[in-house]
């Protein structure tokens, strides 16, 4: 069996998950037809040899241990697969919406639980990943992993041993006094900006409840082409995502309450060399923070303005790599006080988590094909949305249509308020009246 050590993301969120707030990441794709149940456990047991990180789980560790380890056993402990039945669209949401508030244990090899949902015309494959594990990337690498072999088609991977590639440090960490001077200043910025708290999205729930609930919101080709037309460079697509989701929040806290302050966002920046940007599971994605002052959430226009103005200011300092120089700080403290974090984040959130959390995974130029099962119909992918979060979204592009899901706590909003959400930012990054 091999070991390979945690990576300072890894160890980051092990220590800040709570049993309540589960970190974890849900990527599901509709597809045409049906699967078949045992040639899925076959195909999910090949994509776990392809890739080593997939069979990985935590080893054991004391009070006063410093660091962590993931052990690699040479087959999974046990196979992560459930074939769920599902007779109309509303069973289908109801064991999605299970399925987003559990967490697989980080210490049981997989970390990951894969569910088939046979639903009343079609399948859908759903798979719920640990976020100690690895990230949205990994997630969306393995369910194609996963497909490809099902199919029967080539899964090829880099020609290297990714256990070799984990040293987050080495790979964006400061390279020189003027960078770690750049870095500096952001950071300050960042703190200066964090003496405010953000604001929360506004509670609408009828009756508060446990876990989470998800929406997910398709827009057509016709809807996708109207909102690119909205692009003006230099700002990007995830800048325009981003503004609308900030701008939403702020529209929704305007009519609920006073919808005063800075509207916060956790964007994930992946790390990886561009050699292999969507290959290697494991945490390879970094975090920025993006805040919009009211003023800013005006308009759709200044909005997206003022989000690609920080954006760009983050890139070309190698902002991602600030998360990293920090979390290398703490690493030589033991087990024990390094698992307070658990205690101290919900104190901490109230001025350092960000209003929400916005995850683009990217775009598939083509709907890949699961064999006999048909092509791939829908893809939807939603992060995290821990306590004091309300609200996350996740977008996923595939041919010309674009896929977005709201994760939301059932503690701040209900099933119906969430769809009213969801709704008010589709008007928004629409344009629509």
């Amino acid at each position: 069996m091999r070991t390979t050590p945690t990576n300072l993301l890894d160890d980051s969120f092990f220590h800040i998950e709570r049993p309540s707030e589960p970190w974890n990441i849900h990527l599901e794709v509709g597809l045409e037809g049906r699967v078949n149940p045992q040639r899925l456990a076959t195909a999910i047991e090949a994509a776990g040899q392809a890739h080593p990180m997939a069979r990985a789980r935590l080893a054991p560790h004391g009070a006063m241990s410093t660091a962590y380890h993931w052990d690699i056993p040479d087959r999974f402990d046990a196979m992560p697969l459930t074939v769920l039945k599902a007779d109309d669209e509303e069973a289908v949401q109801a064991h999605r919406e299970r399925l987003v508030s559990l967490q697989p244990p980080s210490n049981h090899s997989p970390a990951f639980a894969v569910s088939l949902i046979q639903g009343p015309v079609s399948d859908t494959l759903l798979i719920m990943l640990n976020h100690v594990l690895a990230d949205g990337l990994s997630t969306f690498r393995l369910i194609n992993s996963i497909m490809r072999h099902y199919a029967g088609e080539p899964d090829p991977v880099p020609d290297f041993d990714p256990l070799s590639r984990r040293d987050l440090k080495s790979m964006v960490g400061s390279r020189s006094v003027k960078e770690t001077i750049e870095r500096a200043s952001i950071l300050a910025k960042h703190l200066l900006r964090s003496a405010s708290p953000p604001q929360r999205v506004a509670p609408d729930c009828a009756k508060p409840d446990e876990g989470y609930g998800c929406v997910l919101q398709g827009f057509t080709a016709q809807e996708t082409q109207a909102f690119m037309a909205r692009r003006q460079k230099p700002a990007t697509v995830n800048d325009m995502l981003i503004a609308g989701m900030l701008m939403t929040i702020h529209r929704w806290n305007a009519e609920r309450s006073d919808g005063k302050g800075r509207i916060s966002t956790l964007m994930p920046v992946n790390v990886r060399p561009q050699e292999w940007w969507f290959e290697v599971l494991g945490n390879y994605s970094s975090y920025v923070s993006v805040s919009l002052e009211a003023k800013q959430l005006a308009d759709f226009g200044t909005a997206v303005s003022a989000v690609n103005a920080q954006t760009e200011q983050l890139k070309h300092a190698g902002a991602a790599g600030i998360l990293v120089d920090l979390l290398d700080i703490p690493k030589f403290l033991p087990s024990v006080l390094k698992g307070r974090l658990k205690d101290i984040t919900p104190t901490l959130g109230r001025n350092l988590v960000e209003s929400t959390w916005v995850s683009n995974i990217g775009r598939l130029g083509e709907a890949p094909s699961m064999g006999d099962a048909g092509k791939v119909t829908s893809l939807y992918f939603s992060p995290p949305a821990p306590a004091p979060m309300g609200m996350s979204m996740g977008i996923a592009s595939m041919e010309s249509c674009m896929y977005l899901s709201y994760r939301y706590r059932r503690a701040v909003l209900d099933g119906p308020a969430a769809e009213d959400f969801a709704k008010l930012c589709k008007t928004v990054l629409l344009g629509a009246s």
